[in-house]
């Protein structure tokens, strides 16, 4: 009936997987639980080794790390039943009702193949470290099925959603993404161009991995590199472009000719940004200038690099 997959890097997973573990049985359907560890550290691995001993609890580690896409593409490959469940191995369930309500969408209605759960946070953290990271994603990512499905394929994302294997063999995580973030823009985006709904529902994960403002925005970074990766590999397809704010806008500012003098004003300013983001009291307009000074820099030097060769 339902695979449940989780992709592992350096995170405790016996809290998760024994809630989850707990659902499934008392729901009395058919399931699985994949756990494949993407080259954790040793002290990640030995703790999380003893969930193989779970019942119906398949546990894999992977010699060498192949990134979110691949290790996803690859639990898709091993799992027997029809219905994927994804989850980041970060999370938390918010309820014993969890799982339950995701195979009541599917009883319910048989033909729907993706449906979104949703992301919510914990209280603010103690450590002011971590505050950026909480603020964006309480205020930015923590967002009801009715406001997501305002834009439905927008909306998608990869920590939480049930698709029908179908589906993902069809569309499957773009392998050529290697480093961190947008694989599930680029899914999304697939997704809606094949005409396959989404679904979303009140089912959110709490996320508990919170990083540091440093680390925060060292991935900010890499996920804006992806970005514009997979912006060269769609042959910069407008209706992709449209899709994701920071992108657009930095294309705007190309067609007005405005994105040289843009960057030369953001790097005269990108160490004070960074400052304030780093501070105890960041700022997510400044998060949002930030986003858009690095873009358009990285997308000047793609430029001068092509030229360049």
């Amino acid at each position: 009936m339902i695979s449940i997959c989780i992709p592992i890097y350096n995170y405790d997973m016996n809290k998760l997987v024994g809630a989850l573990h707990r659902q499934a049985a008392n729901l009395e359907v058919a399931f699985e639980i994949l756990l494949i560890d993407d080259c954790s550290d040793r002290v990640f691995q030995k703790n999380n080794r003893k969930l193989a001993k779970l019942e119906l609890v398949r546990y894999e580690e992977l010699d060498q790390n192949i990134g979110r896409s691949r290790i996803r593409n690859l639990l898709m490959g091993k799992a027997n039943y029809d219905y994927l469940l994804f989850l980041d191995c970060d999370s938390e369930l918010p309820d014993t009702d969890y799982l339950k309500r995701y195979l009541h969408c599917i009883h319910n209605d048989p033909g729907v193949s993706v449906i979104v759960g949703g992301t919510t946070y914990a209280n603010a953290p103690g450590n002011p470290e971590k505050r950026l990271h909480w603020l964006f994603g309480s205020k930015r990512e923590v967002k009801t099925a009715a406001q997501r499905l305002q834009n439905p394929h927008k909306s998608f994302t990869s920590n939480n959603f049930l698709i029908h294997k179908n589906i993902l063999k069809t569309v499957p995580f773009n392998e050529m993404l290697s480093g961190y973030g947008h694989e599930d823009t680029l899914l999304g985006y697939e997704i809606n161009k094949r005409g396959i709904p989404i679904r979303h529902i009140d089912n959110p994960l709490i996320h508990k991995g919170l990083e540091t403002a440093k680390e925060f925005l060292a991935k900010t970074d890499q996920g804006l590199k992806n970005l514009l990766k997979i912006n060269e590999l769609l042959q910069h397809e407008p209706e992709f472009i449209q899709t994701v704010r920071v992108l657009n806008l930095s294309h705007r500012l190309k067609r007005l000719k405005l994105l040289k003098p843009f960057v030369s004003v953001f790097s005269y300013t990108e160490k004070s940004i960074v400052r304030q983001l780093l501070g105890k009291s960041p700022n997510l307009w400044m998060l949002d200038f930030y986003k858009l000074g690095k873009i358009s820099q990285y997308s000047i030097d793609a430029q001068s690099g092509s030229q360049a060769t």
